[in-house]
């Protein structure tokens, strides 16, 4: 009760809520505390920098999360949600991180070492996925701001694709 500020258990023998009241007041109690917790962990990891503050609602689902998946479509889930948050392991760091030999080349397309940039941006044999969202956002990019979408930083296109891409 203390870590989520609800009070003492003396405040709750005095007035008691009824179970509606107290149910809401719990919810709002936990969900205001891991929304300053997350806000404020944001800036100190690497992980979270990709997550949109906007999208990220204590209690509701995130919109790529709420669509109805099978199990067929579970494993691609996985691999969406950790490039979302940051946390899917790419060749070039698993790499660094593995007493075996362990190539940086990225293993879908075999072409060049496997970093965000290239698994997002460049891989061929993900391009048909990636193309069609690509082209939507570079045309509202340049709609927008009047500038083109490719003199963008690659972690600000990376950004604004991992964004667009949360959406669906």
């Amino acid at each position: 009760m203390w870590k989520y500020d609800l009070g003492t258990v003396a405040d709750l023998a005095d007035d008691t809520p009824t179970k509606g009241r107290w149910k809401k007041r719990v919810q709002n109690a936990v969900h205001s505390y891991w929304s300053i917790q997350i806000d404020s962990l944001t800036p100190l990891y690497s992980t979270l920098f990709f997550l949109r503050q906007d999208k990220y609602i204590p209690g509701k689902i995130l919109p790529m999360l709420s669509l109805e998946y099978t199990a067929r479509e579970s494993e691609p889930l996985k691999t969406k949600i950790r490039l979302l948050t940051g946390t899917y392991m790419l060749q070039t760091k698993r790499k660094n991180f593995n007493q075996f030999d362990i190539y940086p080349t990225c293993q879908i397309c075999c072409e060049e070492n496997e970093t965000a940039k290239h698994f997002v941006l460049k891989c061929s044999a993900l391009q048909s996925v990636t193309q069609p969202i690509m082209v939507d956002i570079e045309r509202q990019w340049e709609v927008i701001t009047e500038t083109s979408f490719n003199t963008l930083l690659i972690d600000e296109q990376l950004y604004i694709y991992s964004s667009t891409v949360g959406q669906l």
